[in-house]
């Protein structure tokens, strides 16, 4: 039997991709739900043009997003996808989902994985640490919550029974190299609290109805959290770049390495140290002031 899916869309200032966003995502499904965190630009007015329901919810981190938007949209579709504005459906995606939809062969599924790859400079990055980065975009309804992290979020299933899907979900976005690292510095201070929250508060369990992907990915950011700081980022460089082969994407996997893999990554780690600095390394107080935080 056919089975429906609508789509879950997080917004601030989205005016630049909102209108290809939702002309993409529209060839999947008409039900469409933003959740939005007060955007100042022309985001509402384009939702409302293509008369998308809209919650507005204040920004803590995405997993609070999502759980709000699982809350308070009125979901009746079986499945949902969430995807970011500046992401695209590809075309071979969109049917292979479709298929899914019509197969009584994956109705016990709950959630689907689906592989991104980034757009950046002109081309794709095909190599590198991160691509493509696995996914569980698509889960049944009732049955998937978000994890309540402050960066690299993920939905959580009841109990799992995943398929991984063949085609692409692209990251393209449009916006110059000054807005993305300003972005990715809001994200190493968010993230800077997980490394800290790892360290000083308690280290989060892998749990045991965690599917395969996100086990080994649990266990690979412990690990890396509890490697030396600084240090770990020059690493994780080498390895991405020499190791899995970034270096074949030419300059602009040059360039993805080092702002991606190193740069943020030495951010996050300079962050952690500002903090600890900051609190003269006494782990009490270190304690407290993330408690105050989180």
């Amino acid at each position: 039997m056919k089975k429906t899916i609508s789509v879950m869309l997080l917004t601030y200032n989205e005016e630049i991709h909102l209108e290809r966003c939702i002309q993409n995502v529209q060839k999947l499904s008409n039900q469409l739900f933003i959740i939005d965190s007060f955007s100042t630009d022309k985001t509402l007015a384009i939702a409302s043009q293509y008369g998308i329901p809209v919650h507005q919810n204040q920004f803590i981190h995405h997993a609070n997003q999502i759980n709000k938007a699982l809350e308070v949209f009125p979901y009746e579709t079986d499945y949902i996808i969430r995807v970011d504005c500046d992401e695209l459906l590809s075309d071979d995606l969109i049917k292979e989902i479709l298929a899914c939809l019509n197969s009584d062969a994956f109705d016990a599924i709950n959630g689907f994985y689906i592989k991104r790859k980034v757009y950046f400079m002109g081309g794709l990055i095909q190599h590198g640490m991160t691509n493509p980065m696995w996914l569980l975009r698509i889960w049944k309804r009732g049955e998937g919550k978000c994890d309540d992290k402050w960066m690299d979020e993920k939905i959580v299933l009841k109990q799992p029974s995943t398929h991984n899907l063949t085609h692409l979900i692209i990251d393209h976005n449009l916006n110059n190299l000054t807005w993305w690292t300003q972005k990715h510095n809001l994200y190493a201070s968010r993230e800077s609290i997980e490394v800290l929250k790892h360290r000083y508060l308690h280290a989060a369990e892998i749990k045991d109805n965690l599917p395969f992907k996100d086990r080994l990915i649990h266990f690979l950011k412990s690990f890396y959290n509890k490697s030396p700081i600084f240090v770990r980022s020059i690493l994780l460089f080498h390895y991405s770049y020499f190791i899995r082969l970034g270096i074949l994407d030419g300059l602009r996997g040059l360039i993805w390495n080092i702002l991606q893999v190193f740069w943020y990554r030495f951010l996050v780690d300079a962050k952690v140290y500002e903090f600890e600095y900051s609190h003269g390394f006494d782990k009490n107080k270190i304690r407290e002031a993330l408690k105050e935080i989180i």
